[in-house]
């Protein structure tokens, strides 16, 4: 069990490199002496990326982009119609940071795919590629079985309801191949790039290669625009080691409060309270919710991001898992001081093969351990089982609690 439920709790190291560089009560545990902390820095600086040119681009979206995503499609390949459609939404939940660019990738395969790329540069010549575009795939089922010639006679109907004006310049365009030599440079273009099929994708000109469905999209795509708020450096000490500091997580389902242990990890605690002051936490999801713990922390929303930092370890603080309710760090599971922002709460112990020693805890819950039960369970990382799961409940905000020592 600690190896699956090590899942959860790691900044996966691939991700890291993209996005970071990503109750019951008790006795609280004796405390062991402070530590210094210690500045380990991820210098990233976040810049926003423009895509390079093709012979017959075409694009809609952030007129100053963070993020250009490259489409090479085909208009005739059904899964081009899928990953279009995708993109399109994702763009839409991001239109001041995201911009799509359409490459034509006629397949050979397809009998009408090049016919339906010059058509499309028809539509362009006119200001109408976009509706053209998003009618002829929307359309795609009604006309992929045509033969040529009946999908040629159907096209000055396509082009009428997709609004273009002059259709006799649309209609000479096609009977005089007007754009195929365009087309062809586009098709050589894709395959120079070491594209073989659609779909294909680039995101920043870098070859996409994860899976196509809306969901790993996304989830791409916000773990890139993370890349915004992160930081280059953790914060210096902030918190002032002789004030007690608890935290009130504000959830859409109630309240938890957790008592924070400054003595025992001071270096956690202080990162913690930085973030949940600087905003960190608010509005992001529990999106990792098992029988053994609920994890949030990271803005993205995938479990793949970070502060674009990472801390030191405190894990040998003397603290184990062993109960209900205990708040520790994520971290990228061998890899020492790889915690950034990411935390979990236990729903009970974990195996301590797995976890003591290695993930440092740095607080416990007083009040609320029934609101982490109502949390609905998700598991991002389980693919096969759970492709698509349903929406994380929502941490509202972090309020931390400071009150003077004696």
């Amino acid at each position: 069990m600690a190896r699956r439920l090590a899942r959860y709790v790691a900044l996966v190291l691939g991700a890291l490199a993209l996005a970071a560089c990503g109750g019951s009560s008790g006795p609280v545990p004796t405390a062991t002496p402070a530590v210094t902390a210690q500045v380990i820095v991820v210098t990233r600086p976040p810049a926003p990326t423009q895509s390079s040119g093709g012979p017959a681009d075409h694009a809609r979206g952030a007129e100053s982009p963070y993020l250009t995503i490259v489409q090479y499609g085909d208009f005739q390949d059904a899964a081009t119609v899928d990953v279009a459609r995708a993109l399109l939404r994702i763009s839409q939940q991001f239109p001041a940071d995201v911009r799509l660019v359409w490459r034509h990738f006629p397949q050979e395969s397809n009998d009408k795919a090049a016919l339906a790329a010059q058509a499309g540069e028809a539509a362009a010549a006119q200001g109408r590629f976009w509706e053209f575009h998003d009618l002829i795939l929307a359309r795609q089922g009604e006309w992929a079985a045509l033969t040529p010639d009946a999908f040629r006679a159907a096209l000055r109907d396509y082009a009428a309801q997709a609004g273009i004006p002059d259709l006799s310049a649309f209609q000479t365009a096609l009977d005089t191949a007007q754009y195929a030599a365009l087309v062809d440079a586009a098709r050589a273009d894709a395959l120079a790039t070491g594209f073989r099929a659609v779909p294909a994708l680039t995101f920043r000109d870098e070859p996409y290669t994860g899976r196509i469905d809306e969901f790993t999209l996304g989830n791409f795509t916000r773990l890139i625009l993370l890349e915004k708020r992160q930081y280059d450096r953790q914060p210096a000490m902030i918190i002032n080691v002789d004030n007690d500091y608890k935290a009130r997580l504000v959830t859409e389902k109630g309240d938890v409060l957790i008592q924070l242990f400054v003595a025992d990890a001071p270096v956690t605690v202080n990162n913690f309270v930085f973030l949940a002051r600087e905003g960190w936490y608010d509005d992001i999801t529990f999106f990792a919710v098992t029988p053994e713990i609920a994890q949030t922390g990271d803005p993205s929303d995938t479990g793949l991001g970070g502060a674009g930092y990472t801390i030191l370890d405190e894990a040998d603080n003397g603290l184990i898992f062993d109960r209900e309710g205990l708040v520790a760090m994520g971290r990228q599971r061998g890899a020492a001081n790889s915690a950034s922002s990411q935390f979990f709460i236990t729903y009970g112990p974990l195996p301590p093969e797995g976890f003591n020693g290695q993930y440092t805890i740095f607080g416990m819950v007083l009040e609320g351990m029934s609101v982490l039960r109502q949390l609905t369970p998700r598991d991002p990382f389980d693919t096969l089982r759970y492709p698509n799961p349903p929406p994380g409940d929502r941490l509202l905000r972090v309020e931390i609690i400071e009150t003077p020592g004696s």
